[in-house]
């Protein structure tokens, strides 16, 4: 049952350009056995998305920017018999949100690559992506680049300026 065995892995890798990296990346993402990948900062041009695929992944959903900067990609183990029914790609790789099915189990997938920057219209705009209806399962992914809590997230004793950012997350928490 795809609600109960499902093995997600989130990670904000740093780019994949090295052939080597790449290696000990893919090597050690199979060890853990995830069935869906959610990777950050791929650094993988759209013309080079052959480069994410290796024997155990049959399916590849990125959204890129440069070979320097940003990217974001969802990859699915091969047994995870995953049917797209729509991709939405941002052109700044900075998100990539995927809506499909396992075994008739609805499911839409949300990667995302924070800015740097607290930027709550940014949020915003890809929060106002997720579908309304309550029939669709939604896994939200990522390296957000802020912090949701100060008291977890942050290692500073200092107190932790407000991020506006968080506040559109907490909204969209609210509405699901």
């Amino acid at each position: 049952d795809a609600r109960n065995d499902l093995q997600l892995i989130s990670w904000n890798v740093k780019g994949l350009g090295s052939p080597v990296k790449r290696g000990k990346v893919f090597k050690h993402l199979k060890s853990l056995s995830a069935d869906i990948i959610f990777l950050q900062e791929t650094h993988i041009k759209t013309a080079m998305q052959h480069r994410l695929k290796c024997n155990w992944v049959s399916q590849i959903y990125q959204s890129s920017f440069t070979s320097h900067a940003r990217g974001v990609a969802i990859l699915f183990r091969k047994n995870i018999p995953f049917q797209v029914t729509s991709v939405n790609n941002d052109p700044l790789g900075r998100y990539l949100l995927v809506s499909g099915t396992i075994n008739s189990f609805s499911l839409t997938l949300l990667n995302i690559y924070g800015p740097n920057t607290d930027e709550p219209n940014f949020f915003r705009k890809v929060f106002d992506l997720l579908p309304d209806d309550s029939d669709s399962n939604i896994i939200i992914a990522g390296d957000f680049n802020c912090y949701l809590d100060p008291s977890l997230d942050r290692l500073s004793t200092r107190s932790a300026p407000e991020i506006a950012s968080v506040k559109i997350y907490f909204k969209i928490k609210t509405k699901y």
